[in-house]
């Protein structure tokens, strides 16, 4: 028996024939059953809702078993037709299957041997479509494994281009745009913590609301934000959920807020907003990396501005010591240098979740960009080690 409500038309001018095949034989198999005995009436009415299959007599009314086959070939509708034909009609037959039919029933009609012809077509049937949806799961899959590759390597891209900001400025710039390429936002924005009053500084954004234009550079009031910070948790939500936030940004319908932390403490915040789409869940990992990146590039330009910032000393009458490696440790603050190194261990212990497959399998060209990731952040610890020793 079928398992799904697949839809029968019948088109056979022979009323009681027509009643039988539908009442008696096809629907107590749980097909639903359509009927006609008029050729022209059942050629609009599949034209305009194709059923599953079709039974067709020869000759109904108003238009050929023929005509009918021919006008469903040249409309290009793939419908399987199985044919009534009577008994030494065997050329009309051939010339229907010319056609298109799939196959034929011989008058008298056999409850058996009807059921048993549509359900070898119908299985057929069944077997094309989970092969084309099986198809389309794969060739989905597919695309969404290259899209989240292309995703990782931009990332990767962005993430050594932000942190190698040399000023906040040139910073805020970076992420901003890097924000709207990897989640196709309509708008971004980017708090820093006042480190002396505590409050957000909207230092940048594209595409913001008049209320925000008119505040950059200032503090802003942003309930989800402020709950955001205190979580250190990115969060994502949209629809009819994202109305009791109030996020600053006015029309949003679906926001992505991701704060930027260093030493489990928020520095900042990244945000992207849209007014229509909402953004697919995994764009929540996107913008924590890409947070992730921008704290560890915030920590950066803060040491290279206060090492740029340092007095030089005036010149001695006395020749001066040679400089050791020592020296040149001294001449840097090892709490930022801390702060750094955590941030980025973090971010390798994160990754390598992915490398030993405690947040699924990855595809073998995923994997490999994951371990490349994770070389060059140990990389990069290393040479904080250099620097400063850890205790």
């Amino acid at each position: 028996m079928s398992s799904t409500k697949e839809r029968i038309f019948i088109i056979d001018p022979v009323d009681h024939e027509r009643e039988m095949l539908a009442q008696a034989t096809l629907e107590p198999f749980g097909y639903e059953v359509q009927t006609t005995g008029d050729g022209a009436e059942g050629l609009t009415m599949i034209l305009e809702d194709p059923p599953d299959l079709l039974v067709l007599d020869l000759h109904p009314e108003s238009l050929s078993g023929a005509d009918v086959l021919a006008a469903l070939s040249a409309q290009a509708v793939d419908l399987p037709v199985v044919i009534l034909a009577d008994i030494g009609a065997e050329k009309e037959a051939l010339h229907a299957f010319r056609l298109g039919a799939k196959d034929y029933v011989v008058r008298p009609l056999r409850e058996a041997e009807m059921i048993q012809v549509i359900e070898r077509i119908m299985r057929d049937i069944r077997v094309r479509r989970d092969r084309e949806m099986l198809v389309g799961e794969v060739r989905q899959a597919s695309n969404e494994a290259d899209q989240r590759l292309r995703e990782l390597k931009t990332l990767m891209s962005i993430g050594k281009t932000v942190t190698f900001a040399r000023s906040l400025d040139e910073l805020f710039d970076r992420v901003v745009r890097a924000a709207i390429q990897l989640t196709r936002a309509e708008s971004v924005g980017f708090f820093l913590r006042d480190e002396a009053s505590g409050a957000l500084i909207l230092r940048a954004g594209q595409n913001l609301s008049r209320n925000l234009l008119d505040r950059m550079g200032q503090p802003v009031e942003d309930e989800l934000a402020s709950v955001v910070m205190s979580s250190g948790e990115t969060f994502i939500q949209g629809g009819e959920a994202l109305t009791q936030f109030r996020p600053a940004q006015q029309g949003a319908t679906a926001v992505i807020y991701a704060p930027l932390v260093v030493q489990d403490k928020p520095i900042g915040l990244l945000w992207v907003a849209n007014s229509r789409l909402e953004f697919a869940p995994h764009m929540k990992d996107v913008m924590t990396a890409l947070a992730d990146y921008a704290a560890i590039a915030v920590v950066n330009t803060r040491l290279l501005a206060m090492s740029r910032s340092r007095p030089e000393q005036e010149p001695q009458p006395v020749v001066e010591p040679p400089r050791s490696a020592d020296t040149d440790r001294m001449a840097i603050d090892p709490e930022l240098v801390g702060s750094l190194r955590a941030t980025l261990t973090h971010l390798m212990g994160n990754m390598n979740l992915f490398r030993t497959g405690e947040m699924g399998e990855l595809p073998p060209s995923h994997q490999a960009a994951v371990d490349v990731m994770h070389r060059e952040f140990e990389e990069a610890v290393a040479h904080l080690d250099e620097l400063i020793p850890q205790e």
